[in-house]
Parts: C-alpha cells; structure tokens; sequence
C-alpha cells in the first residue's frame, strides 16, 4: 500500500526535477536577484565624522536582473545592482538591447549595446548643536556593449561567460561567468562571478539568487 502511494510521489519529483521550459541557452525571457557580495582591490571610506573615518574592503547587497525576448531573437535586458557598508553605497545599472544567434544545441551567442550607469554615495556627518550630513557622491554614465555565449554543460546546468566594456571616462572593463542550475520547468539557481576594472580600482563580486524563467 505504502509502494503504491509512493509511486505517483516519486513520478512527480522525478517529472519536476528533470523537466526544462525551452533550450536554457535560447531562453531570453527571465527574471532574477539575490543577494552579492562585492571586494575591492583596496579599502574603501565607509564611514567619516568629526573624530575619523573607517574604511572597509567590501560591500554586501542585492541584484536585480530582467530579460524579454520580444521578437523573434531580439531581447531586452535591464540590469541593477547595489551594495553598501555603513554610509557607502555602491551602485551599478544597465539597459540594453540585445541579439542572440543559436550555434547549435547546446550553445548561444549574443551580443548586447545600451546605456550604463555606475555611482557611489559616502554620508558624512557632522555633530554640532545639530545632527547634520553632507552626501558626497560620483557618478558617470556611458554607453556600454557585451558579447557573451551560453553553453549547456549538463541537461541542468547552463554557464554564461560574457565580457563588457562601459565608455565612461575611464573605460570600465567586466567579466562575467554566470552558473545557472535549473531545478523546475520554471525555476534555476544562479551563482554567479563578475570582476570589474575601472581606473584604479577593481571590484570582485560574488552573486547567489534565483531565476524565474517564462
């Protein structure tokens, strides 16, 4: 009896587990985020008031990430992520239009070409007779071009190398190795790994989120 209750059970594991929308390397349309952490090359100034500063070497927060295949194999991609320690913000953002081409089965090109924006805030207080902040912030935008593959290593798990470019005033350099594991038709994990250059200062960070696909 207990074989017999167990055997639709497992059918429905078994079925949720292996089933996968379409080729996971031509699936453009797809929301996900989680949690990032971000290390830098050197410190950064986290936090400053009348008696000091401190500084740290790493940030933590989120990432946010949409992609729409409207028409045929053209899509849409908006990217946003931010990190923080004490009164330091970090920030990075992107919207691009993108073009895909199937190599085979199991592979993917595309390349990608919008707008990117990157910023950083530090409050700095000050104590008088009254509480008060002044926000210092740099910011810079440009125009931004990524080309990128995805390879379907096993039936469940796709990697996504890409490399960005972003003509701020200093040129921003990125790369990127994306793991996606798909664990329902519609769900995945991803654990991502991106390294950013930018001037003097480079940037490592480590992402780990979920990905809901349509």
């Amino acid at each position: 009896m207990n074989k017999i209750a167990l055997a639709p059970l497992s059918a429905l594991l078994i079925t949720a587990f292996s089933a996968q929308a379409e080729n996971p390397t031509q699936n453009f349309n797809f929301v996900s985020g989680g949690l990032q952490i971000s290390e830098y090359n050197h410190d950064l100034v986290s936090s400053a008031n009348a008696w000091g500063a401190t500084t740290t070497d790493d940030t933590a927060g989120i990432y946010l990430r949409g992609s729409w295949n409207f028409t045929d194999q053209v899509f849409v991609e908006a990217r946003s992520e931010g990190t923080a320690d004490n009164d330091l913000t970090i920030s990075h953002s992107l919207l691009g239009l993108g073009y895909y081409h199937p190599v085979n089965d199991n592979m993917t090109v595309y390349g990608l070409a919008g707008i990117a924006h990157s910023e950083a805030e530090l409050d700095v207080h000050y104590w008088g007779f009254s509480n008060a902040k002044t926000t210092f912030s740099g910011d810079d935008s440009g125009l931004t071009g990524e080309v990128g593959a995805r390879y379907q290593v096993m039936r469940n798990w796709t990697i996504e190398p890409a490399v960005r470019l972003a003509a701020y005033d200093d040129t921003l350099h990125e790369l990127r190795l994306g793991n996606n594991i798909q664990l329902t038709r519609h769900f995945s994990v991803e654990a991502n790994l991106q390294h950013r250059d930018f001037d003097e200062l480079k940037e490592t960070s480590y992402q780990l989120g979920a990905r809901y696909s349509f």
